[in-house]
C-alpha cells in the first residue's frame, strides 16, 4: 500500500514537473523579441510607413518605389526574423523593375504586440500589408513573397486580401506536422507535439486544429509558386508534396541539400531563376520586360527568343551584383558576372 502510494506521489510529482517544463518552453516560443529600431540600408532608398489600426498592432515596414514598375512585391519574413532579412530580396526584386513593399509582422522588429504567432495570428497582419500595398500601387498586379511563417500568414490572409501571384517559401502543412518534427526525442513525437500544443487556446486563443494552411490552398485560386529544401528538418517532402496537390496548378522548386534556411542566399542564382520567370509571366503588363517598357510589342510577340530573353535580363544583373560564376543558361547563350549577357539583337537587349 505505501509503495503504491509512493509511485503515485512520484507519478504526479513527474507530470506536475512536466506540465512546468512544457509551459516555460511554451512561453520562450511565443514571446516577441525586443522590439528594435531598424536602420534602412544606405545603400537602398526606401520610405518608412507606419500602418496605425486602433484594434490591432502597429505595423513598421519599408516601401521602394519603382517608377515604371512591372508591379508590386509585398515581402514578408519567417518567425523570430524582421524585414532586414528581407533587404536582399528586396533589392533583387527593385532592380529587376519591381516596387516593393516589406514590414515587421506583429510580434517581430518595429511592429507592436507582445506574442509571435505560428502564421494564422499573423494572418490579419498580411491582409493590412497587401489591403495598403494595393492602395499604394492602384492598377498594378502584387505579388506577394513569403517565407516559412510569412508565407503562413499570407495564405491565411488570401480570403480578405488576396495577391495576384505567390511565391511560399519553406511552408509547413499543417501546425502539428511542423511542430512534430522539431520534437526533441525521437519517440512519440505526435505526442511531445500535442501536449506542447495543447497551450495554445490560452495563449493565442486558438487551437493547433485552426493553423492547417494546407486546407487553405486550394481555395487561393491564384498563381502559386512553392519553394523548399529537400533536406529541411522541419517540413519533409511529405507535407511538401501534400501542399503541391492541395494547389492545383501551382509549381515547385526544390533546392538540393537545403536545410530550413534563407534559399536565395543558399542557392542565389536558382533563386532568382525560380521566381524571376514566374513573376514575370503573372505579373507584369503585355510589352514590360521587368521594368522596361518595349518600343514594339508587335515585335517582341513575332520572335519566340525575346521571351528567353526577358528572363535573363534580371539574371545578367543578379550575376553582376554578386560577381558569380559563369554559368550555362541555354544552348546559345553564357551569363557571367564579368560580361554581358547574350541577348537577341533584335530584341531590344540592353547590356
Amino acid at each position: 500500500m505505501k509503495l503504491c502510494f509512493s509511485l503515485a506521489i512520484v507519478l504526479v510529482g513527474l507530470g506536475v514537473a512536466g506540465g512546468v517544463f512544457d509551459w516555460h518552453i511554451g512561453t520562450i516560443l511565443v514571446a516577441r523579441q525586443p522590439r528594435q529600431a531598424l536602420a534602412a540600408p544606405g545603400d537602398f532608398s526606401v520610405e518608412r510607413v507606419v500602418l496605425d489600426q486602433a484594434d490591432a498592432p502597429e505595423l513598421v515596414g519599408w516601401v521602394a518605389d519603382r517608377k515604371g514598375s512591372c508591379g508590386a512585391i509585398v515581402l514578408l519574413h519567417g518567425r523570430g526574423a524582421n524585414r532586414l532579412a528581407l533587404v536582399q530580396r528586396a533589392k533583387l526584386l527593385f532592380d529587376a523593375g519591381y516596387s516593393v513593399v516589406l514590414f515587421d509582422l506583429s510580434g517581430h522588429g518595429e511592429s507592436g504586440g507582445a506574442v509571435q504567432g505560428f502564421g494564422y495570428s499573423e494572418g490579419p497582419d498580411a491582409a493590412r500589408i497587401i489591403t495598403f500595398a494595393r492602395q499604394r500601387f492602384p492598377g498594378q498586379k502584387l505579388g506577394a513573397i513569403g517565407s516559412s511563417l510569412g508565407a503562413a500568414a499570407l495564405v491565411f490572409a488570401a480570403p480578405q486580401a488576396p495577391a495576384d501571384a505567390y511565391v511560399l517559401e519553406q511552408l509547413y502543412a499543417t501546425l502539428r506536422e511542423t511542430t512534430a518534427w522539431r520534437m526533441p526525442f525521437h519517440f512519440w513525437r505526435g505526442f511531445q507535439a500535442d501536449v506542447l500544443l495543447a497551450q495554445m487556446p490560452l495563449r493565442l486563443g486558438l487551437s493547433a486544429d485552426d493553423v492547417k494552411p494546407v486546407d487553405h490552398l486550394a481555395a487561393i485560386g491564384k498563381p502559386l509558386m512553392l519553394l523548399a529544401g529537400s533536406n529541411d528538418p522541419f517540413i519533409d517532402h511529405g507535407q511538401v508534396l501534400a501542399l503541391q496537390n492541395a494547389a492545383v496548378g501551382s509549381q515547385l522548386v526544390w533546392f538540393g541539400g537545403a536545410g530550413h534556411v534563407d534559399l536565395l542566399r543558399y542557392d542565389q542564382l536558382r533563386y532568382s531563376d525560380a521566381i524571376f520567370s514566374f513573376l514575370a509571366t503573372k505579373l507584369c503588363r503585355t510589352g514590360a520586360i521587368h521594368g522596361w517598357r518595349s518600343l514594339n510589342p508587335a515585335r517582341d510577340k513575332a520572335l519566340p527568343r525575346c521571351r528567353a530573353a526577358r528572363r535573363l535580363r534580371a539574371e545578367r544583373r543578379f550575376a553582376r551584383t554578386h560577381r558569380s560564376e559563369c554559368r550555362r543558361v541555354d544552348t546559345n547563350s553564357r551569363l557571367c558576372a564579368t560580361t554581358a549577357a547574350w541577348l537577341p539583337p533584335r530584341c531590344g537587349g540592353r547590356s
